[in-house]
């Protein structure tokens, strides 16, 4: 998955998701940021590290979103 792919999902499937809407805005704001950057600058791995502990300290167990999100962000971990 694309972090694009990953924002779209977001878009999508924020209503029915657990986490709250204010949760979802903040971290799909975070990702947009993290988005503008190249992905082998090392900006884009913090925002998108520090978007998922976001996610783990603050978003319910049962978000779909926010299993996304980690997902992700484990995937751009092993990339480096």
């Amino acid at each position: 998955m694309t972090l694009s792919e990953l924002l779209k999902q977001l878009d999508d499937r924020a209503v029915e998701d657990a986490a709250a809407a204010v949760q979802i805005a903040a971290v799909r704001s975070a990702l947009v940021a993290a988005f503008e950057q190249w992905p082998d600058h090392p900006a884009y791995r913090r925002g998108i590290q520090g978007t998922a502990r976001l996610v783990a300290d603050s978003w319910p167990y049962e978000s779909e979103l926010g299993a996304l999100v980690l997902a992700f962000s484990e995937a751009v971990r092993r990339e480096v």
